[in-house]
């Protein structure tokens, strides 16, 4: 399973190849000396930066509904005074992601207004406060990466069997705090177990995904006429599979925790947007299916979502998984 180039929109990264989640930040360093601190501490803890200046970072912003978090310079050069400006409205706009400003001792203390839209202040030099912030903020959910690397194996094997005619790659597993839609069509499916509750998400766009239908990229008869129903369908059925797959390899036979607690989804569609109830992070895998017989073709992009909101206990999945055989195809296709 090989993991393809990035998109043009993000910089080179040299992100091994593991199943160990990432997180994409925002980058906005001017200084030379911090600049290249904190391109080491990314490499060091698994953060993939997109390096802006105060003009790009809203377009920026908007290109990428995937982000972990944002690293800000309070002297960063901008119309302002300072970057606290900026900072208030990437907050407004996005205020799931958590703001790491950097300061020095030259600027006073931040009013309370600022305090409620930065996560954490650090000053300059400080970076082992940085990074056990950063961590506890980004990565406060552990993903074992087998398990990672077994969703990853069990979703290929369902994306290709409703995709056969498509070569299908995927970026590097990541965490994002955003809450964004991508695209016009996602289905959501309840996952249950012991160990975890939540839901699985599928989104993508509707054009894209009705074109990789033209271009036989899906398996003969899927999406019938190729009415929105249809794409409907399509996406409903793969999420299914990999539902079946999820089921048979990571939920045991008792199936269901004695804990029911629910809480309210809440979907903005002017918005794009989607709240679980919880803060934690989503793990994202981000599928890329190609046509091989066209590589000068845009693929067909595929935002997958595990959402645990209701229950996460890795300790849970790592006393299932050591009586448990590895995950691989099984054939199966479970219909609603």
């Amino acid at each position: 399973m090989s993991v393809p180039p990035t998109d043009p929109l993000l910089p080179h990264t040299t992100m091994p190849n593991t199943a160990t989640p990432s997180a994409k930040v925002l980058l906005l360093e001017h200084d030379p000396a911090q600049y290249q601190a904190l391109l080491d501490l990314c490499d060091r803890i698994g953060l993939v930066p997109l390096p802006c200046t105060a003009a790009d970072a809203l377009p920026t912003l908007a290109q990428h509904k995937d982000l972990g978090g944002v690293l800000l310079a309070e002297d960063l050069p901008t119309d302002a005074p300072d970057s606290l400006p900026l900072a208030r409205t990437i907050h407004r706009l996005r205020p799931e992601l958590p703001i790491f400003l950097r300061r020095d001792r030259r600027h006073p203390p931040l009013n309370p207004d600022d305090e409620a839209v930065i996560r954490f202040p650090w000053m300059t030099g400080e970076l082992e406060e940085l990074r056990q912030h950063v961590e506890s903020s980004l990565f406060s959910l552990y993903y074992p990466p087998d398990l990672v690397e077994g969703l990853l194996t069990l979703s290929q094997d369902a994306l290709q069997a409703f995709f056969p005619g498509a070569e299908i790659t995927h970026d590097h597993p990541s965490v994002v705090h955003d809450r964004l839609i991508f695209g016009q069509v996602s289905t959501l499916i309840p996952i249950e177990s012991t160990w975890c509750r939540g839901y699985m998400m599928l989104q993508t766009e509707e054009a894209a995904l009705r074109q990789s239908v033209i271009q036989g990229l899906g398996m003969e008869g899927a999406g019938g006429d190729l009415t929105f129903r249809a794409m409907n369908n399509l996406l409903a059925e793969t999420t299914n599979l990999i539902w079946g797959a999820f089921k048979n390899h990571y939920i045991p036979p008792q199936a269901f925790t004695t804990d029911q607690t629910q809480v309210p989804i809440v979907i903005n569609h002017e918005q794009k947007y989607i709240s679980f109830g919880s803060g934690d992070p989503q793990l994202c895998l981000r599928w890329r299916l190609a046509d091989p017989r066209r590589p000068q073709l845009q693929p067909l992009i595929i935002v997958q979502r595990l959402i645990f909101n209701l229950l996460w206990s890795p300790e849970g999945y790592a006393r299932f998984a050591a009586d448990a055989s590895p995950p691989g195809a099984t054939g199966e296709l479970e219909l609603f």
